[in-house]
C-alpha cells in the first residue's frame, strides 16, 4: 500500500486546520476568547474579564472538543492550537491580575496617607505608617524591599509622587499610574517556559515580621485552595505571591480613639487547627492567656461545598452542625465523614453555614474565604484575615487584658535576626511543600525538596546549639517551624512527597517540638486528627477515596520528656 509522502502529509494537516478553523463550533469557541491581544485599559476591564474567565472554567472544557472527524494529525494540530489558546489566556490572566493588584495598592497607598493625616501615628498597629525610599507608587514591595526601607515616622514622598497631589488622587488618576506602570512592565508578563507549566518559581511570600503598614505579600498557610488546572486537566501547582487582600487588613490598637480599639469579649477568631496560620494564631492565643478575652470557633476540617449547583460553587471551611448527615468527599466518595468533629461548634452568632457566609455578610469582594478570621462583634465585620497580623495583634495589642502580657514574641531587639530566620525557613512553610508535592517535573521536585532539606537540616543545627532560632527567648520564628514540624512526619512526609528527612529522627528538631507543645495551653492547639482529615479528605482529586494513614504515632511522641529544661520564656522562669 502507497504511504503519504511528510509534503502530503503536512497538506493534510493544513486542509484540515483551515477546515477546523472554518467549522462553526470552533467559531463559536473562539468567539468566547476572542479580543485575547487588545489590552486592558481600566481595573474594570480586568475585573470583568477574570470574572468571565471563573465563568468559563466552571465548565469542564472552555476550549471546547475537536470534532470526531480529525485524523491523528489533524487532533494534534487541533490540539497544539488549543494549547496556543491556553497560552494567551494564561498571560491574559496575568495581566489582569496585575492591573488589578496595582490599582488596589495605588487606592490603599492614597487612603493610607489621607488617614494618616487626620490623627497622629501610633508607635504599633495602626496600619498608617508609610513607606520611605523609591518604592513604586501601587507595586507590591518584595519582602526583603518592605523590611530595610520600612520607617515608621516617615511621610516621604513613594515613587516621586507629591505628597499633596497624592492626597487628592482621584480615581482616574490612580488607574492612569496603573496603566502606565503596566505598560512600563509589560514584557516582565511573557511567559516563561516553567510558568507554561504551571510550576514557576515563587515569589518571596514572607510577610514582614513587622506588621505596621498593611501592604506585604500575603499567602494565607493552608486556609487558600491550592488547586490549578493544566491544560491536561491535572493538578499542578499553586501562585505563590498572591495580591494582598487589603480589604480585611485592619488592626486592634491598645486605646480609645481608633475604630477597633483592644477590648475584652468584643472580638471572635474563627479558626482551625488543621490550618498552619490558624495554629499559630492560637498558639500565641493561648502562650499570652488571651483565652478568656478573644473566644475561639473552630471550624470542620474536612473542606464541603458551598452554594452547590451554582456558577458560584467553591469548596471550603464550614462549620460543624451535629444535627446534619455525614458526609462523603466532594466528589462523592470517601467517608462517611462525621458532621460534628471534636473541638468544633456551630456559628455562635448565626445560621451561617459556611466561612464563605460570614465573608459575604460582611461584603467581602475578594472571593477569598480563609481562616483564621478576626472578627468585631461591635461592628459586625471582619477586622482581620490574615494569620501573621493576627498572631501579632495577640501579641501586643490586648496586653491590658492578658494573663501574661510581658512575654513578646517579637522582640525589638531580635527585629533583624528574626527577619534573617524566617527567610531562610520559607521552604519549610507550607506553600514549599505545595511545591514538592505538585511539581510536574523531576528537576522542579528535586529542587524544591533540596530546599526543604536545607532549611530543615540548618534548623537542626541551630537547634543543636541554642535553645530557640534567635537565641534563648522563644519568638514568632519559633512557632512558625513548630506548626510545619507538627505536620511534617505525620502529612507532608506522606502527601507532598517530602520522604527525605524526618523530625522523629532527628533529635534536636524533636525535643525543640516537644517543648513548645508542653508549654502552657499550646497542646490543647494541637490536633493531629484534625490536620490528617483536612489535608487527606478535603482534595479528592489527590486522594480519590479519601483515605487517611494511620501514621506511627508522632503526636505520642511529643508528651514524652524533652531534653531542653524548663521554659525559660515564661516570666515566672526568668532567671
Amino acid at each position: 500500500m502507497a504511504t503519504s509522502s511528510p509534503i502530503h502529509a503536512t497538506n493534510r494537516v493544513q486542509r484540515e486546520l483551515q477546515d477546523l478553523r472554518k467549522s462553526k463550533k470552533v467559531a463559536n469557541e473562539s468567539s468566547k476568547l476572542k479580543d485575547t491581544a487588545t489590552p486592558l485599559n481600566t481595573p474594570e476591564e480586568a475585573e470583568k474579564f477574570l470574572a468571565s474567565l471563573r465563568s468559563k472554567e466552571k465548565s469542564s472544557s472552555f476550549l471546547g472538543n475537536p470534532p470526531a472527524n480529525l485524523s491523528a494529525n489533524g487532533m494534534n494540530a487541533w490540539h497544539l492550537e488549543q494549547r496556543q489558546r491556553e497560552k494567551e489566556m494564561r498571560l491574559r490572566r496575568k495581566e489582569a491580575e496585575e492591573m488589578l493588584r496595582k490599582y488596589r495598592m495605588t487606592m490603599s497607598h492614597s487612603k493610607i496617607i489621607v488617614e494618616a493625616d487626620e490623627k497622629s501615628h501610633k508607635d504599633f498597629g495602626s496600619g498608617k505608617h508609610l513607606f520611605s525610599g523609591d518604592e513604586s507608587f501601587g507595586i507590591l514591595p518584595n519582602s526583603t524591599d518592605f523590611q530595610h526601607n520600612y520607617q515608621p515616622s516617615t511621610r516621604s514622598n513613594i515613587s516621586g509622587i507629591n505628597e499633596d497631589e497624592t492626597l487628592n488622587t482621584s480615581r482616574e488618576e490612580a488607574e492612569s499610574t496603573v496603566k502606565e506602570e503596566l505598560d512600563a512592565n509589560k514584557k516582565e508578563a511573557e511567559p516563561t517556559a516553567e510558568e507554561d507549566a504551571l510550576a514557576e518559581e515563587p515569589k518571596d511570600f514572607t510577610t514582614p515580621f513587622k506588621r505596621k503598614l498593611l501592604l506585604s505579600p500575603v499567602v494565607a498557610e493552608g486556609s487558600i485552595d491550592p488547586v490549578l488546572e493544566s491544560e491536561e486537566n491535572t493538578v499542578t501547582s499553586v501562585p505563590f505571591e498572591m495580591p494582598p487582600n487589603i480589604q480585611w487588613r485592619e488592626f486592634v490598637e491598645p486605646g480609645d480613639d481608633v475604630r477597633f480599639p483592644a477590648a475584652q469579649g468584643r472580638y471572635h477568631l474563627y479558626a482551625s487547627y488543621a490550618c498552619p496560620g490558624s495554629h499559630r494564631a492560637l498558639i500565641v492565643r493561648a502562650l499570652k492567656g488571651l483565652e478568656d478575652v478573644v473566644d475561639v470557633t473552630i471550624v470542620h476540617p474536612i473542606w464541603r461545598l458551598t452554594k452547590t449547583g451554582t456558577d458560584e460553587e467553591q469548596r471550603g471551611w464550614v462549620f460543624s452542625d451535629p444535627e446534619d448527615e455525614p458526609f462523603k468527599n466532594t466528589a462523592g466518595r470517601g467517608g462517611p465523614f462525621p458532621p460534628d468533629f471534636e473541638g468544633t461548634s456551630p456559628d455562635p452568632f448565626s445560621s451561617d453555614h459556611s466561612i464563605r457566609d460570614i465573608y459575604e455578610k460582611a461584603g467581602d469582594t475578594t472571593g477569598k474565604f480563609t481562616v483564621p478570621l478576626l472578627w468585631d462583634t461591635v461592628e459586625n465585620t471582619i477586622v482581620n484575615n490574615e494569620s501573621s497580623d493576627i498572631a501579632y495583634m495577640f501579641n501586643s495589642s490586648f496586653n491590658e487584658f492578658a494573663e501574661n502580657p510581658s512575654l513578646d514574641l517579637y522582640p525589638e531587639e531580635k527585629n533583624d535576626e528574626l527577619n534573617d530566620v524566617i527567610e531562610w525557613l520559607l521552604p519549610l512553610m507550607i506553600h514549599g511543600f505545595y511545591r514538592c508535592g505538585f511539581a510536574k517535573k523531576q528537576e522542579l521536585y528535586d529542587k524544591a525538596l533540596t530546599e526543604i532539606e536545607t532549611a530543615f537540616d540548618r534548623a537542626a543545627t541551630v537547634l543543636e546549639k541554642q535553645r530557640y532560632l534567635t537565641g534563648d527567648k522563644i519568638t514568632d520564628a519559633d512557632l512558625r517551624l513548630f506548626v510545619s514540624l507538627f505536620r511534617f512526619d505525620e502529612i507532608y512526609y506522606v502527601y507532598f512527597r517530602a520522604n527525605s528527612r524526618k523530625v522523629l529522627l532527628t533529635p534536636s528538631l524533636l525535643n525543640f517540638c516537644r517543648e513548645i507543645y508542653q508549654l502552657d495551653g499550646v497542646s490543647k492547639t494541637c490536633s493531629i486528627e484534625h490536620c490528617k482529615s483536612h489535608f487527606f479528605c478535603s482534595h479528592a482529586e489527590w486522594n480519590k477515596f479519601s483515605i487517611i494513614p494511620r501514621g506511627i504515632g508522632f503526636l505520642a511522641s511529643l508528651e514524652k520528656p524533652h531534653n531542653r529544661g524548663d521554659p525559660v520564656n515564661h516570666p515566672d522562669n526568668e532567671s
